[in-house]
C-alpha cells in the first residue's frame, strides 16, 4: 500500500505541489503579519497552519479521484487511480490521514479546531455533491459555485492562525488577502478553456460559456488579484523595483489570454501561464514580507 500512495503521489501530488501549498501559507501569513507591522520570529507557528492547507488540498484532490472516476477511466486512462496502479483503498487511507492531520494540527487552539472541522464537513460535502449529484455533473458552473470556496475557507484559516499566534492581529486587514485565492480561481477556470477547434466531448467552461466569455472571466480574475497584490505592495511600502517587477511580469502573462480574446487561436493551454502565475504572486509576497 506505501508504494501504490508513493506512485499516487509522485504523479498527482509531487513534491513541487507539497512545497508549492507550504510557500502559498507561509507566503499568506507573513503578508497578513506585515499589513499590521509585525515581522515574525520564528517560523514555526507559520508552518504547521500551512501543513493543514497542504493536508486539506491534498484531501480534495484525493476526494476528486473518487468523484471523476468513471469520468477518468475515458478521458484520463492513465491516471494511477483508473489504471488499477493505485486502489481506491489506499487513497481512502490516505483521506483519512490527511483528515487526521488537520484536526490534530489544530488541537492548539479551539477556534483552529472549529474552523478545521468546519472545513472538513465542507470537503466532505464536496464528495457527496452536496447531495444533488445528478444537478451538479449537469451543471459545471453550479459545481464551481459550490466547490470553490473551499480555497477562501483555507484562507480564513490562515487569518485565525496568524489571529492565534499575535493578539494585536484582527480581521481588520483581511479584505487585502482574500482576494488573493482567486489566483486559484482563475486556474480552475482557464484550466477547462479551449479553442473552438479543440473541444471534445469533456465539459469546458469555453464550451458552456462560449470561448470569449470564458476567457472574459478569466481575464477579470487575473486583473482582481494582480491589483490586489499591487494594494498591498503599497501598503507595506514595497520597492518600487519589486513593484514593477510583478506588474510588468504579470501583463506579459496576460497577454496569451488577450490573444486569445481577440484571435480564438490557441497554440498553448493556459494551464501552466496560470500556474506561473500563482508562482508569482507568491514569490512577490514572499520577497516583499522580506524586504
Amino acid at each position: 500500500m506505501i508504494k501504490r500512495i508513493g506512485i499516487y503521489l509522485n504523479e498527482m501530488f509531487p513534491l513541487s505541489a507539497f512545497i508549492g501549498s507550504i510557500l502559498t501559507a507561509v507566503a499568506i501569513q507573513l503578508t497578513y503579519l506585515r499589513l499590521f507591522g509585525i515581522r515574525p520570529d520564528s517560523f514555526l507557528p507559520l508552518i504547521v497552519p500551512a501543513l493543514v492547507l497542504t493536508s486539506v488540498s491534498l484531501l480534495i484532490r484525493i476526494m476528486d479521484e473518487f468523484k471523476d472516476y468513471e469520468d477518468d477511466l475515458t478521458n484520463f486512462p492513465t491516471r494511477p487511480l483508473p489504471s488499477g496502479k493505485v486502489l481506491k483503498s489506499d487513497l481512502m487511507y490516505l483521506g483519512i490521514f490527511c483528515s487526521f492531520v488537520v484536526v490534530f494540527l489544530s488541537l492548539s487552539s479551539m477556534t483552529l479546531l472549529v474552523w478545521g472541522l468546519i472545513t472538513l464537513v465542507f470537503t466532505g460535502l464536496m464528495l457527496k455533491w452536496f447531495f444533488i449529484e445528478e444537478v451538479m455533473r449537469k451543471n459545471l458552473p453550479l459545481a464551481f459555485i459550490t466547490h470553490h470556496p473551499i480555497v477562501v475557507f483555507n484562507f480564513v484559516y490562515l487569518v485565525l492562525a496568524c489571529m492565534q499566534s499575535y493578539p494585536n492581529v484582527t480581521w481588520k486587514e483581511a479584505i487585502y488577502v482574500l482576494p488573493i485565492a482567486l489566483i486559484f480561481t482563475n486556474w480552475e477556470v482557464v484550466r477547462k478553456i479551449r479553442a473552438p477547434e479543440q473541444e471534445t466531448s469533456y465539459t469546458t467552461y469555453s464550451k458552456i460559456f462560449g470561448p470569449r466569455p470564458a476567457i472574459i472571466i478569466a481575464i477579470v480574475l487575473q486583473l482582481i488579484f494582480t491589483g490586489t497584490v499591487l494594494l498591498i505592495f503599497q501598503k507595506i511600502e514595497t520597492s518600487i523595483y519589486l513593484k514593477l517587477t510583478f506588474g510588468l511580469a504579470q501583463i506579459f502573462l496576460m497577454l496569451p489570454s488577450f490573444k486569445f480574446l481577440f484571435t480564438l487561436k490557441l497554440t498553448k493551454p493556459f494551464k501552466p501561464i496560470a500556474e506561473t502565475q500563482i508562482l508569482l504572486v507568491v514569490a512577490s509576497l514572499l520577497a516583499a514580507a522580506f524586504l
